[in-house]
């Protein structure tokens, strides 16, 4: 009896401590804001590796209405295919962050901007809102799983 009485006042104990504990969403949002700036910065300098790190195995890239690449190797197929063109150049600047109340789940928005050359020859830029919706993984980093 004495054993079951202790068993329940230490799970009790462990319930209270568990309760105990808050996420600071604020630190949270920073922590993914700073994520977003980091692999910004990986897909500047192109940083191959870097870049391609930031994505989860099976995130979706919705590109347009009739392109959608699902999966790192398709990401690292196009990636590689874009930077073959010498007036290839993309950036992108966060300009929010949101977190779940668990803070595991998240997503960045800003605006973004790709520099390219035309199938006509014309070099071209085009800048435009992006939402990145990311995970938290269980080493703590953050990663994309869903980029528009």
């Amino acid at each position: 009896m004495k054993k079951q009485i202790l068993l329940l006042l230490f799970l009790l104990f462990i319930n209270l401590l568990a309760k105990g504990q808050s996420i600071d969403t604020q630190i949270e949002k920073e922590g993914l804001m700073n994520a977003d700036k980091a692999w910004s910065l990986a897909a500047e300098t192109n940083d191959m590796e870097k870049l391609w790190s930031f994505w989860e195995d099976e995130a979706i890239m919705l590109m347009s209405s009739d392109m959608t690449l699902k999966g790192i190797d398709q990401y690292k197929k196009f990636t590689t295919q874009v930077r073959q063109d010498p007036n290839f150049r993309i950036s992108w600047e966060v300009q929010g962050a949101e977190v779940s109340e668990k803070a595991d789940m998240g997503y960045t928005f800003g605006i973004g901007t790709v520099q390219r050359t035309s199938s006509t020859g014309e070099l071209i830029s085009t800048t435009q809102p992006y939402l990145i919706v990311w995970r938290k993984q269980p080493d703590g980093l953050w990663k994309c799983i869903i980029e528009k």
